[in-house]
């Protein structure tokens, strides 16, 4: 079903934002907006889960299922860039996700989030949505050559390519900009004992 449709049903069946919000794990405010036209263009896995939700929630007999038979939830997608807005999330435990996403791209992850600048666009454009995976044990290893979502003790949070520091005490932090930006992004080096947390970036995808 399309959006319209998608609403009219949602209006005829007299379904709540609160309810369908406790059956998909989508959020009530999310919902409202859609319901209310504040929301003019929804994801397409916001779209693909309302379609779910709608094609399955009444059995034959009319009653609800279960949540469980309905949606099995994804990976929780924030609605922040990772630079702005991702600290607030990682520091609480009933920060409400957006929406789930079940893409393959992103099986494995713990979050996705938005990326954003120009630091890594030959690899990473601003705006795409990041898969992230915390990695627990960076302390002790982690490969390096790959890419990493980095919060500093001080807030700061960036996304680079992470190597061999010059001394032990250090790491290398490597830009993969765009040919006319290289000059703007060298490479940069960073204490050791100034990280407070490291993700792997599992994933990158253009879907939103």
């Amino acid at each position: 079903m399309e959006l319209d449709d998608i609403i009219r049903e949602i209006k005829n069946r007299g379904l709540t934002g609160y309810k369908i919000s406790e059956d998909t794990g989508l959020t009530q405010v999310g919902i409202d907006k859609i319901l209310n036209g504040t929301t003019k263009k929804p994801t397409k896995n916001t779209l693909k889960i309302l379609n779910n939700y709608l094609n399955k929630s009444y059995t034959t007999n009319n009653e609800l299922a279960e949540p469980t038979e309905l949606y099995a939830k994804g990976v929780p997608y924030y609605d922040v860039d990772f630079t702005a807005g991702f600290l607030a999330v990682e520091n609480s435990d009933i920060a409400t996700p957006d929406s789930y996403i079940s893409h393959p791209f992103f099986k494995g992850c713990d979050y996705v989030v938005r990326a954003s600048g120009q630091s890594m666009a030959k690899v990473i454009c601003h705006g795409d949505a990041i898969g992230l995976r915390k990695v627990n044990n960076w302390q002790e290893f982690f490969p390096f050559g790959e890419i990493y979502a980095i919060v500093t003790q001080d807030g700061f949070r960036m996304i680079k390519i992470i190597t061999k520091g010059d001394t032990d005490d250090y790491y290398t932090l490597i830009s993969k900009p765009t040919d006319s930006k290289k000059d703007e992004f060298p490479p940069q080096q960073i204490k050791k004992s100034s990280i407070l947390s490291i993700f792997k970036v599992q994933a990158s995808s253009h879907l939103f």
